[in-house]
Order: C-alpha cells, then sequence, then structure tokens
C-alpha cells in the first residue's frame, strides 16, 4: 500500500470527505483555486481598525478564474463576504448594517462621496469604519447597488487616482475602473494618509497575490496546449477594440 493510500485510509468523517472532494477536484478549499495555482503560500493576512464587508456577485463567487475579492478576504481578516445580488433581506447582510460599533459606508463612485484622497481624519465619523465593497462586474455591480435600496442612504466613498489597472486579462471600460483588489489597496493607502490605519506597508499583500494570479492568467492564456481556456484568442489589452457601448452607458447608479 502507498503512503497516499495509507493516508487515505486512516481519513475518517468529514475530513476524508473534504480530501476526497479536494482530490476529485484538485481544488485547494481555502482560495478555491486550483492546486497548481493555489496563492495560500502567497498569502499574508493582517488584520485592520476599519471593517470590510466584501458584497459578492453570485457569478464571481461561482465561476471566476482570478477571484480577486475572495482573496482580499483572506488577506484583510477583519472583512467579511456575503453572497447575493440584492441584499436588503439577507439576515447576514442586515447584522453587520446594523452593528453600531462601526460607521458604515459605501465604496462607490458618484455625486457627493467623500473623496478619501483629498479627505482628512476629521471628515469622517470618529467611529472605525465598516466599508461596503460590491464586487462584481460593472454591469452587475450597478445592478447589486440598484437592488440594495438600504446602501443607497449611506454614506459613500471613494477616491481619485491615475493609476491603470493591472488586470490584464479582463478589460476595463474606462480609466480608473480598478478590480476589488486594486480598489481595496488603494483605499488602505487612503486611510494610512488619513491616520486612520496603521498598516505599515502590509497592504502591498494584496498587490503582490494579485499580479501572481494575472501572470498565472496570462501564462494559461498564451499557452497552445490549453485551447478550451478561453472561447476565443487571447488578444493583449493594447490591441482590444474599446467597445462603442461603454462611451454610452452610464457604469455607476446615481
Amino acid at each position: 500500500m502507498s503512503a497516499w493510500e495509507e493516508y487515505n485510509r486512516n481519513l475518517q468523517g468529514p475530513t476524508r470527505v473534504l480530501f476526497l472532494y479536494k482530490r476529485k477536484m484538485n481544488l485547494c478549499l481555502h482560495c478555491r483555486r486550483r492546486l497548481a495555482t493555489c496563492v495560500c503560500s502567497e498569502l499574508r493576512p493582517f488584520r485592520t481598525q476599519t471593517r470590510f464587508i466584501i458584497l459578492m456577485h453570485p457569478m464571481e463567487y461561482k465561476k471566476e478564474k482570478v477571484g480577486t475579492g475572495r482573496f482580499s478576504h483572506l488577506i484583510l481578516e477583519n472583512s467579511q463576504i456575503i453572497v447575493g445580488i440584492g441584499f436588503d433581506s439577507d439576515p447576514e447582510y442586515l447584522k453587520v448594517l446594523n452593528d453600531e460599533n462601526y460607521q458604515s459606508v459605501v465604496l462607490y463612485p458618484g455625486e457627493n462621496t467623500v473623496n478619501l484622497s483629498e479627505a482628512s481624519a476629521t471628515d469622517l465619523p470618529g467611529k472605525p469604519l465598516q466599508v461596503f465593497v460590491i464586487d462584481g462586474t460593472w454591469a452587475c455591480a450597478k445592478k447589486m447597488m440598484k437592488l440594495t435600496t438600504s446602501l443607497h442612504d449611506l454614506p459613500r466613498v471613494s477616491f481619485t487616482t491615475d493609476r491603470i489597472s493591472e488586470f490584464k486579462v479582463k478589460h476595463q471600460p474606462i480609466a480608473g475602473c480598478l478590480s476589488t483588489a486594486e480598489s481595496l489597496h488603494q483605499v488602505l493607502l487612503e486611510l494610512n494618509r488619513m491616520g486612520r490605519e496603521a498598516t505599515l506597508g502590509q497592504e502591498e499583500n494584496l498587490m503582490d497575490v494579485f499580479r501572481k494570479t494575472v501572470e498565472q492568467q496570462l501564462a494559461a492564456a498564451a499557452d497552445l496546449e490549453r485551447t478550451r481556456y478561453r472561447a476565443k484568442p487571447f488578444i493583449e489589452p493594447h490591441l482590444r477594440k474599446i467597445s462603442k457601448k461603454w462611451q454610452k452607458r452610464n457604469v455607476f447608479f446615481t
């Protein structure tokens, strides 16, 4: 009997079920990525005073290859993922929304937002912040924001940046649109500047892991032997055509 078979035989109950599922699906049950692209060894979790509530669209949760919201949650110890589209009747969402230990805000562009890039510590309430972050495509995020009416009355926060998204495997509609991980990284930079956080550079792990996952996806897209990886051939971002619909579409819910 091999060592693998001996280890398998000695597992009992739920542990054995998880082991067999992991072996069959070739899946890391922690970061939910294939074992060949597992990023758990790259994760450097740290705690923040700010609590981040990641409202994740079901498609992002089930099908997304990179999953920046998932690994961001694993890095940010004071964070939580809630999956859905409209959250007004979700018990888990309502529990955190009504937590009086935090001042809730929603990270979303639009009019009448507190620009974290220009704000000072006194521009936000003294309580620790609880930032609701919508994780989905821009079209999905707009729908989630529209359907979750309890978010409409929360103060909105945003930031100003000229950084271009490094999410090369995805097309961003306009400059300044960032992935969830990049947005959380920028928020932490701004909160550190304001004196609301003191993460001492630990936030860079968000970008380190993000770049690692993008590199993995670019390598997979360029692999000629993986013809089933995507329906159409991979095109470098600078060669892609900008969809005309984005010239008229409002990607924000106002």
